[in-house]
């Protein structure tokens, strides 16, 4: 068998087994000249199954890639360490590169700025330079939820709109708040400190506009409250991007509109939130927000859940996409990847991540079902995603949401985030706080209290290495092990970015194949780990951190192991619960 070199694919009958094995079969034959046949059939076997078992692609990008632009000579330096494995390989996968599956837009990687972060972040110089470094394209503000009871321009209650009133009700009326206003408090970060922050660090917004006071407003006549609402949202694009000329982009219509802890989604002698009409309001509101500024790209709210006994979030999208499939520009879906109140363990934190595809599928179901438009007809942009752990870091149970696993989250979510199709994704977020671990920040909040304020997280680190080593196209892969998950990219300059990453408690050796590429012999490697899965602490190429959380203070300056190819294969040993970013240098 060795020494066959078939052109087509040819059947045997091996123990009684009729199989039809590739052309692929028969390389793998001639490079692993000490496998069984029977060995080489369970290969091809298990290849084969976990393609078929990994979901396809179901979204599309859309105008998200309409400014793509090439990624070009990664810098990388090596450091005096080369890697080589001389024991058996325990899994194999494989990356074709003759067919790209996707452009990777560049708004996959922003994040969320709440307005209770203190604005005397803008004055810490080291936590402005990590932001630059991870090149943050997209920051939203102001919220999450906040955003419905948010008023951007006032200082005071008599400085909101027409109708504001002065206690907003959410949870059933059980709990209450007041308007959160823009420019009032003496730490908050106010609009001004969040456009100073996009100016910085060179990114656009997305600015989620209060749809609930359409809602909540004590104005009765419905129609004016709708008006006073969206001329309001319409006053804000002209602030930012007529007066001062900040070319915000992005613009969503509300935030959760179908959850019950967001304010206006039940109001005394209102009842509670009607998705169509949610639907027709938002017509108005871009209109109107359009009219200001024609190049902007406005979201709507939609659901993402395959099932759901909540008579609104059921219905959510049935209604809403029928009025507003010809105005929109996409559709806003959030993911937090667990079932709520979930202490989490390892595997279950990372295997969530495979309900990626579905909820793209539920919109494309509902858009073909509900409207006259074709699947993928609106892009779909992930306003708000991260892992969803209640585990506490003081009863050491399961893995919190700042442990070296979350971090890890992010190395298989972002590739599987772009591997189906997702225009734009912002994590949630950029600082929040710590309650014993319970925390989603990509920096330290102060309650953390054992690092410094802003102190990046594990999180941090995936970002960095993702931003510095993916390339701007994405390539499917196959792995024999569901639990070793590769993300492959290329550069326009010929290098191929990979990540390998690693979601069990055992160490693999990975013997990963490249085939229709032109590359070198030579690859730089960065191991992102950590000594255990719930550990705040993440090691790069076994750089430590010295504080009591985050990763190595000099991580700019850690180089890259170095590794042979042979045979256009990498073979690598993966430490548990660990992702491994690898550049592949192009053919000289």
């Amino acid at each position: 068998m060795s020494n066959y070199h078939p052109i087509q694919a040819v059947s045997i009958v091996f123990l009684g087994l009729s199989m039809v094995l590739s052309p692929q079969f028969f390389a793998q034959s001639n490079n692993h000249p000490n496998h069984s046949i029977e060995q080489l059939i369970e290969l091809d076997s298990n290849l084969q199954k976990f393609t078929q078992v990994r979901a396809p692609m179901e979204g599309d990008p859309g105008f998200f890639i309409d400014d793509w632009k090439e990624k070009k000579n990664p810098k990388i330096s090596y450091s005096k360490v080369s890697l080589s494995e001389s024991r058996p390989v325990t899994v194999q996968a494989a990356v074709d590169y003759s067919s790209p599956l996707v452009k990777v837009s560049k708004y996959i990687f922003g994040n969320n700025l709440g307005h209770w972060t203190n604005r005397k972040m803008l004055a810490n110089d080291d936590f402005i330079f990590n932001l630059k470094d991870i090149s943050i394209p997209v920051i939203r503000f102001p919220g999450g939820n906040a955003s419905n009871d948010y008023f951007w321009n006032a200082g005071s209650l008599d400085q909101c709109p027409e109708g504001t009133p002065s206690v907003i009700y959410k949870q059933g009326f059980k709990k209450t708040t007041p308007p959160k206003l823009g420019t009032n408090g003496s730490f908050r970060t106010r609009p001004e400190d969040y456009y100073e922050l996009l100016l910085r660090t060179k990114s656009t917004g997305s600015i989620c506009v209060n749809y609930s006071m359409a809602l909540y407003s004590e104005i009765e006549d419905e129609q004016k409250r709708v008006e006073v609402a969206a001329d309001y949202a319409a006053a804000w694009v002209k602030e930012v991007n007529i007066k001062r000329g900040l070319n915000i982009k992005f613009w969503e219509i509300g935030n959760e509109n179908w959850g019950k802890w967001q304010a206006g989604y039940e109001v005394k002698n209102g009842g509670i939130i009607d998705p169509q009409k949610y639907g027709q309001h938002c017509k108005l509101f871009i209109e109107k927000m359009k009219a200001v500024d024609p190049s902007i790209k406005v979201g709507v709210v939609g659901y993402q859940k395959p099932k759901t006994r909540d008579p609104v979030q059921k219905r959510w999208n049935e209604l809403v996409l029928p009025e507003i499939i010809d105005v929109a520009d996409f559709y806003i879906l959030h993911d937090y990847y667990a079932k709520h109140g979930a202490v989490l363990t390892p595997e279950e934190m990372l295997n969530a991540i495979d309900t990626t595809y579905s909820h793209i599928r539920v919109v494309n179901e509902a858009i073909e079902k509900f409207t006259d438009k074709k699947a993928n007809h609106l892009p779909i942009a992930l306003t708000e995603f991260n892992t969803r752990s209640f585990a506490k870091i003081s009863e050491n149970v399961g893995v919190s949401n700042v442990s070296h696993c979350a971090g890890l989250f992010f190395a298989h979510a972002l590739g599987e985030i772009i591997r189906q199709g997702y225009g734009m994704a912002m994590m949630w977020d950029i600082e929040n706080g710590f309650k014993d671990g319970q925390d989603h920040g990509m920096f330290a909040s102060k309650k953390e209290g054992d690092v410094p304020w802003l102190n990046p997280h594990p999180s941090f680190y995936h970002y960095f290495f993702y931003n510095q080593y993916f390339g701007d196209t994405y390539y499917e892969s196959r792995s024999t092990k569901s639990s070793v998950r590769i993300h492959a990219s290329s550069f326009s300059s010929g290098e191929l970015g990979i990540v390998a990453v690693n979601m069990s408690s055992k160490e693999e050796i990975l013997e990963l194949s490249i085939s229709n590429a032109k590359i070198g012999d030579v690859a730089g490697v960065y191991e992102l780990s950590s000594d255990a899965p719930s550990s705040r602490k993440v090691a790069v190429n076994g750089v430590v951190p010295k504080k009591n959380a985050g990763g190595p203070e000099n991580f700019l300056k850690v180089k890259a192991n170095k590794i042979a190819l042979k045979n256009d294969k990498i073979t690598l040993a993966i430490k548990p619960f660990s992702a491994n970013y690898i550049l592949v240098e192009n053919e000289k």
